[in-house]
């Protein structure tokens, strides 16, 4: 049976290049529209913790001063944007010295690959203004046509790039108890159901926290 977790990112990428697996959504859509709420017009220093195929990274830096990071170098000839400011770096070894502190960390899809989500979460926080913002995006395992699948003796769709398991409930008592303060939870899912028990009807969580 096929472990979880992923032990070689370049091949992963390529996989998904296969599949063009690497199109806009609503998800990157709505994590903008999250940032540009949170930030507004100011002045502003990001973190785009796993910059993926680089939607979010190159839309917010039209608006404020973008860095990112990116495990993968297959995935940067998807990018048609300077890319000086992102540095190939694994976040299971923490963050890279930045000489000035961040307005906004945000972290989508990317907790699940982590060996240990906690240690990142204190470095997130050490690197973040007073006052900062952290946004955690994260997979709803708890979504409800995976408890179906459970229910029936299946088990659900979930991505074999998990290395760790967490609800909602828990991922965000996990953030919370590294020095952060829930500000909102939302999905990019826009049906009324969702918006109202995101965590059983949305397949993907948002969580905005602010730093104690």
């Amino acid at each position: 049976m096929r472990q979880f977790g992923i032990s070689d990112y370049e091949r992963y990428w390529q996989a998904r290049f296969d599949e063009k697996h690497y199109q806009f959504t609503d998800v990157h859509r709505k994590i903008i529209e999250v940032a540009r709420e949170i930030l507004g017009d100011s002045e502003a220093r990001l973190l785009d913790c796993g910059v993926g195929p680089g939607h979010v990274f190159e839309v917010l830096s039209q608006f404020y001063d973008v860095h990112g990071i990116e495990i993968s170098k297959e995935v940067f000839s998807l990018y048609n944007f300077n890319t000086d400011q992102i540095t190939v770096w694994d976040l299971n070894e923490g963050l890279p010295a930045y000489p000035e502190k961040m307005d906004l960390v945000i972290a989508s899809r990317i907790i699940h690959h982590l060996d240990d989500p906690e240690m990142f979460l204190a470095h997130v926080r050490g690197i973040l203004k007073d006052s900062g913002w952290f946004m955690g995006v994260i997979p709803n395992i708890c979504y409800y046509h995976h408890r179906i699948k459970f229910l029936l003796g299946k088990f659900p769709p979930i991505s074999r790039a998990h290395k760790n398991f967490q609800s909602g409930p828990e991922f965000q008592k996990m953030v919370a108890s590294q020095g952060f303060t829930l500000h909102t939870l939302t999905t990019p899912k826009k049906t009324i159901r969702a918006k109202i028990w995101p965590t059983a009807f949305s397949q993907d969580l948002i969580y905005v926290f602010r730093k104690q």
